[in-house]
């Protein structure tokens, strides 16, 4: 997946009307991503939008997760304990 950009959403409209928008920073290429797809498959959060750039050392990931009553803070949380995630904002 190096040099690739991959984007996936649902409607036109802006997405922080769907959910958490959430910018990450991550390394480890590959691996980097799959961990941080599988914590938010595991914590059972919806990813309705996926942008990923992994064409440089460090790899940029751009997601919006559907809100579902929890915090965003907490999604927050959660990603900077995956590993690879150099830095993890909302927005």
């Amino acid at each position: 997946m190096n040099a690739l950009t991959a984007e996936r959403t649902s409607t036109d409209s802006d997405p922080a009307e769907h959910g958490h928008v959430v910018s990450l920073l991550l390394t480890d290429a590959d691996d980097g991503l799959y961990k941080v797809l599988t914590m938010l498959r595991s914590r059972r959060w919806k990813v309705r939008s996926l942008r990923v750039d992994m064409s440089g050392e460090i790899g940029r990931v751009d997601l919006v997760v559907t809100r579902d009553g929890r915090d965003a803070d907490l999604l927050l949380e959660q990603l900077r304990r995956v590993v690879p995630v150099v830095r993890a904002d909302l927005g």
